[in-house]
């Protein structure tokens, strides 16, 4: 069997590490529906910033997305209008 040696690199090393960044900063979100009640709040926050949903999933940065989080929390909680 031959094996192409022009692959494109793989993201899996790089979605770990991000994955892992957030799961530090919020240990709930190892459980998958806790993260996609969390991404949920943040990309409505983000549609409403303005932000296109191609925007939104271009964020790689752990920082990034940990910031968007306290955003979505701040409006949640009418701390930030």
């Amino acid at each position: 069997m031959n094996v192409p040696t022009d692959l494109p690199p793989s993201n899996a090393h790089r979605i770990w590490r991000l994955m892992n960044s957030l799961i530090e900063a919020h240990p709930e979100w190892a459980d998958p529906a806790a993260f996609e009640a969390a991404r949920a709040k943040m990309i409505r926050l983000g549609l409403q910033a303005g932000f296109s949903l191609d925007d939104l999933f271009a964020i790689d940065d752990p920082k990034t997305i940990l910031s968007l989080w306290k955003a979505a929390e701040a409006v949640e909680n009418d701390l930030w209008e």
